[in-house]
């Protein structure tokens, strides 16, 4: 018999399964649920897909943290904490919105956990666009490195681009890394205004600016590894 933990959940409408890094295997049940009799059959016959969710687990860097809608969101290079309140209403979407200071409301079929990543995730974009943007420009100014534009985008493996017109990208993922590796990216993509490579003279310049983009960039080659899992997925089963 494979082993698992039961949690009530206030959200859930229906019992499902989801594996945690600290709990493994976790059954979530309705608040009020009683037939636990039924959990072992029920387990039993997700045999298959449990197999198959532990494997892509041990495989998959990014499901090695809770992929659990949050509570509270730590965004480490604005040195911010968001909680999350739920709030269900009548709306088929969901939508966040801040309620004063680092509050944010997800409002609408909270039901629909992938609806309520994506609505996180477009409050992300917008949050990323009005906090990393100013902080891009005043680098621009700062060092003497100009670039024609700037936007906020959700790549899956790049930190950030330039193209040969000077237009920047930026990664929302940016909030979860350190303010160090953050800047870091920024500077990066600025020198790149200059040099559309990665040629000694392009880290030269780098370096002038970052004197440690060394140790910053080495960071944020596994800094992926310790992105929010629900970024990407959401509980399964």
């Amino acid at each position: 018999m494979t082993e698992y933990s039961v949690k009530v959940s206030a959200r859930a409408k229906h019992v499902s399964l989801r594996i945690t890094p600290a709990e493994g295997l976790v059954v979530v049940v309705p608040r009020g649920f009683t037939d636990h009799d039924q959990l072992d059959e029920l387990v039993e016959s997700r045999g298959a897909w449990i197999k198959k969710a532990f494997r892509r687990y041990a495989s998959e860097p990014r499901l090695h943290t809770d992929a659990s809608l949050p509570e509270v969101m730590h965004l480490p290079a604005l040195d911010e904490c968001w909680s999350i309140d739920y709030i269900k209403t009548a709306a088929l979407s969901v939508r966040a919105v801040e309620s004063g200071s680092s509050q944010l409301k997800l409002m609408g079929n909270i039901d629909n956990n992938e609806a309520c990543a994506r609505a996180l995730r477009r409050w992300l974009m917008r949050y990323a666009k009005k906090k990393l943007l100013p902080q891009l420009e005043q680098l621009s100014q700062a060092s003497g490195l100009h670039y024609s534009k700037a936007t906020i985008r959700g790549q899956q493996t790049r930190w950030g681009s330039c193209s040969s017109t000077g237009s920047i990208n930026l990664n929302y993922q940016l909030l979860f890394v350190s303010p160090d590796m953050m800047k870091t990216v920024l500077v990066h993509e600025l020198c790149h205004t200059v040099y559309m490579n990665h040629s000694v003279s392009f880290y030269n310049l780098l370096e002038s600016h970052i004197a440690n983009y060394h140790q910053c960039e080495s960071q944020l080659k596994q800094a992926w590894r310790s992105m929010p899992a629900w970024l990407y997925r959401l509980q399964a089963g």
